[in-house]
C-alpha cells in the first residue's frame, strides 16, 4: 500500500508513530497494544507494527513470557531516546533515509552560512553519509520554500577560475521552525512537520 502524503499522515505535525511513542512514554512502565490504541487513537495494525519494530530494536521489552503480540501483552520502555519517536524499520534498524535531512537541517543552523558541499561534509557522520547531490537538492527546495536565501549565487565553470557553488543561509532566525526537518514530498511540495502544514507547492507546468 502506498504511503499517504506527509501532510495527510502527519495531522497536526504528529504522525501515527509519534502519537504512539508519546503514549508509550506516558505509560512507560506498563502498557499494552490496547492501551496505546486508546491513548493515541491509532488503528491496531499500526500500533502492532511499531511495537514489533521497537521490540526488535531493543527500545521496549515484554513483561513476562515472549509471546506473539496480542491486545493483552504487556511491555515496558527500556530505552527512552527523547521526545522524537524512534524511526525504525520492521527489523528494528534505524531508518537512514531521513537521517541525512535531519543532520542537514540541524547543521544549517549551526553553520550560519554554507555551500551544499560544505553542508554535506559537516552533516555527514560515521553512521550517515550525506551526499553532495542530496545537499544540493535539499538546499534548493528549502530556498524555493522560503527558508533559505542566497548569499552568493556562485558561478558555473570558468576557465582559469573553476566553478563556485552558491552559498546560503536562513532568511531569518524564525526560518528555523523547530527540530523536525521540512520534508520534500513526491507531490513536489515541502511539508513542515513543526508547523503541521505544506509551506510550498510547485506550480503546475502549463507548457507540459
Amino acid at each position: 500500500m502506498a504511503r499517504k502524503p506527509a501532510h495527510i499522515e502527519l495531522a497536526g505535525g504528529r504522525g501515527p508513530r509519534q502519537r504512539v511513542w508519546e503514549a508509550i512514554r506516558r505509560q512507560r512502565d506498563d502498557f499494552t497494544p490496547y492501551s496505546l490504541v486508546r491513548a493515541a487513537d491509532i488503528d491496531k495494525p499500526t500500533v502492532y507494527t511499531y511495537l514489533q519494530a521497537l521490540e526488535r530494536g531493543n527500545v521496549i521489552e515484554p513483561l513476562g513470557a515472549r509471546e506473539s503480540i496480542s491486545d493483552r501483552k504487556h511491555y515496558r520502555l527500556i530505552r527512552d531516546s527523547g521526545v522524537e519517536a524512534p524511526r525504525l524499520d520492521r527489523q528494528g534498524q534505524p531508518v537512514k533515509q531521513s537521517r541525512g535531512n535531519e543532520n542537514m537541517w540541524r547543521t544549517m543552523r549551526i553553520m550560519g552560512e554554507f555551500s551544499p558541499r560544505e553542508l554535506a561534509l559537516c552533516a555527514s557522520t560515521p553512521e550517515t553519509n550525506v551526499a553532495e547531490t542530496a545537499a544540493k537538492a535539499y538546499v534548493k527546495c528549502l530556498a524555493q520554500a522560503g527558508y533559505l536565501t542566497v548569499v552568493d549565487p556562485g558561478h558555473p565553470f570558468i576557465r582559469g577560475k573553476g566553478a563556485k557553488q552558491a552559498r546560503y543561509r536562513f532568511c531569518s532566525p524564525a526560518s528555523y521552525t523547530g527540530p523536525r526537518p521540512p520534508m520534500i514530498q513526491r507531490t513536489r511540495s515541502v511539508y513542515d512537520p513543526n508547523l503541521g502544514k505544506i509551506v510550498w507547492q510547485e506550480g503546475p507546468d502549463h507548457d507540459a
